[in-house]
């Protein structure tokens, strides 16, 4: 059988639970020892080795040897860890149990333990064994019990009533735990998907469907932010305005969703071409922009140069094989440009491209 790994919450309850077994072990020596010293010279087994090697040193040695082996396996063999433990507190609940005097009527609320740690693993079948074990010992406790020592039965049936009510106590816990675990889930499920609804909105907000580039409104803004940083971060620039030649007759003669085709493959050259940071979007109908930063004039010239050459020797099949062109204004962005004369000397160099023999990249 395939057991899934730990999750770190697992693992980190695993280690609380192992810290606050060895926080009971000191706390238990500390009574013990204090113990001792205040009946030291009264009572004579505690001057002798006869009370505290069996009742002391071998009890407390075998918790901290149980402990430390529950250690090993959080360490070596984390999956088995948490069965480990529930199975562990048991036998510590025994031992500390056997540990004590029998004067103590109360030491058997230390079988507690198993059922409080079952609690806090939220499973009911640890907390179905515990009870069963909490129940058992119960049992035991009341049939050793002599029939004439009515108060102590009594005890130890309120002790009994005790283990019921904390086992009831626990399945309630657990049941509304894992209720809130469910809700927490949900909200969790919820929130992820609002998210990435979000995301797809916000992607539809900005990107144009038909090519997958950015869209009008979107090239505006980023444009806008770019040379408003420019004031205070100073950089190279350049804005490329491109129009395919003669679209409308594309259109014309073989049909819009041909004409859908070709933008799609102008879109593809012009993404094959482009840095990561550099930017194009579709500006609208067969026209497209396109932002190059970080590179020098004749450098950006050389990548506007390939996508002119590319789209020109780009066949497409959709139409017979034949090809198209496209014309390019650009324009290397100065201090002094505001954006909406930077876009105007890109489109003027366009026009100019478009006015002699297209095919042809212009720079203003």
């Amino acid at each position: 059988m395939h057991i899934p790994p730990l999750t770190p919450r697992q693992i980190y309850w695993n280690r609380v639970l192992l810290n606050t077994f060895w926080m009971v072990l000191i706390v238990h020596l500390a009574s013990q020892l204090f113990a001792s010293l205040s009946m030291w010279g009264h009572l004579p087994q505690f001057t002798s080795g006869q009370y505290f090697i069996p009742h002391m040193l071998i009890p407390d040695s075998l918790i901290f040897a149980l402990i430390f082996v529950l250690e090993a396996v959080h360490k070596w063999r984390p999956l088995f860890s948490e069965f480990s433990i529930i199975f562990a507190s048991h036998i510590y609940a025994i031992l500390m149990i056997s540990n004590l005097s029998p004067e103590y009527h109360v030491k058997p609320l230390i079988m507690l333990l198993p059922l409080l740690v079952s609690m806090i693993y939220l499973k009911q079948n640890y907390m179905k064994v515990s009870s069963a074990v909490c129940l058992l010992y119960a049992v035991m406790l009341f049939l050793n019990t002599s029939p004439y020592d009515y108060t102590l039965r009594i005890e130890h049936i309120i002790i009994a009533l005790i283990f019921a009510g904390t086992s009831l106590a626990g399945f309630g816990v657990i049941v509304r735990g894992r209720e809130l675990i469910q809700s927490l889930e949900n909200s969790v499920k919820s929130e992820q998907d609002l998210r990435i609804q979000n995301i797809i909105m916000d992607r539809l907000s900005k990107i144009d469907p038909l090519t997958d580039l950015y869209n009008h409104k979107t090239f505006h803004e980023y444009l806008g932010w770019l040379i408003e940083h420019q004031q205070s971060n100073p950089f190279p620039m350049q804005l490329a305005v491109m129009d395919i030649d003669n679209f409308k007759k594309v259109n014309d003669q073989y049909g819009h969703w041909v004409g859908d085709i070709v933008l799609k493959q102008v879109a593809g050259m012009v993404l094959k071409h482009i840095g990561s940071d550099d930017f194009a979007a579709r500006y609208g109908g067969e026209e497209f922009v396109i932002i190059l930063t970080a590179k020098k004039l004749e450098e950006s010239s050389e990548i506007i140069g390939r996508i002119l050459k590319g789209i020109a020797g780009m066949p497409v099949s959709e139409m017979d094989g034949k090809s198209i062109t496209v014309s390019i204004g650009m324009h290397d962005y100065r201090g002094e440009d505001s954006k909406s004369s930077t876009f105007q000397q890109a489109d003027d160099a366009l026009y100019e491209a478009k006015k002699t023999v297209k095919n042809k990249i212009i720079i203003f």
